[in-house]
């Protein structure tokens, strides 16, 4: 299957040179822009593997339609297009994650290996960047199934090694992860932490028995069609900072 490529140039005759150049060399063009701004939207709409992307453009500059185009991950990789070589330019492609530079006039020999080298320097920064990402979410689920746990061992009376054994029963029995029931764990405490702090600050402040402020919380939410949660969150965010 052929790769597809987006040429951005603002000049009409370097577009046509690269695109006879490219689809000589095996690929298929599938959109040119005069602009940054017209290349990100095509990008958008056709994902293609290769962008050559000129530096110097109207409304958004080559540079700065590349970081768009790699930040929302639109394209396979970039291939910068420029006149001259600037190392300050270099260095600030390289920070958005473009992977190959030429500089103008394209030669053709050149053309093929650059981009070559880019697809497979992009494909190793993507998959980098996957496994930092996975990283990073293991770590944010075991805080969150640690939290849970807490949370689980105090409602129970337990210990966090038993929270934990019923929280993987119940995922298990459930069919989710344990991460997913830690989140709706944590979630449920929220809502019922709510409640709790209204209870106890009207309990304070206005006199009222348990009972009776609880009540005060339902009859807020059927004034308001709510539930009991959604009104002793409003009720929450309504009391002094200290409480």
């Amino acid at each position: 299957m052929k790769k597809t490529v987006i040429i951005a140039d603002d000049e009409p005759i370097t577009r046509m040179d690269l695109a006879d150049m490219l689809r000589e060399l095996g690929f298929s063009v599938v959109g040119e822009a005069a602009d940054g701004f017209d290349a990100v939207e095509l990008c958008r709409a056709k994902r293609p593997d290769v962008v050559l992307m000129d530096v110097k453009m109207p409304i958004f500059d080559g540079l700065t339609a590349a970081e768009t185009i790699l930040s929302e991950e639109l394209a396979g990789c970039v291939v910068l297009l420029t006149a001259f070589s600037d190392r300050d330019i270099v260095q600030r492609a390289g920070s958005a994650g473009v992977t190959g530079y030429l500089v103008k006039p394209v030669d053709e020999r050149s053309l093929l290996p650059t981009i070559e080298v880019a697809l497979a320097q992009s494909l190793r920064l993507r998959e980098s960047r996957a496994r930092t990402r996975a990283a990073e979410r293991r770590v944010r689920e075991d805080r969150q199934v640690h939290k849970a746990q807490q949370l689980l061992a105090r409602s129970r009376g337990c210990s966090e090694e038993e929270a934990y054994r019923i929280m993987r029963k119940a995922a298990m029995d459930k069919r989710i992860s344990v991460a997913a029931l830690a989140e709706r764990i944590i979630q449920q405490a929220a809502k019922t932490d709510d409640v709790a702090v209204v209870k106890a600050w009207l309990a304070t402040h206005k006199g009222l028995c348990d009972e009776k402020a609880y009540r005060y919380i339902v009859n807020y939410g059927k004034t308001h069609g709510c539930s009991v949660e959604e009104a002793a969150r409003e009720l929450r965010s309504r009391l002094p900072a200290e409480a």
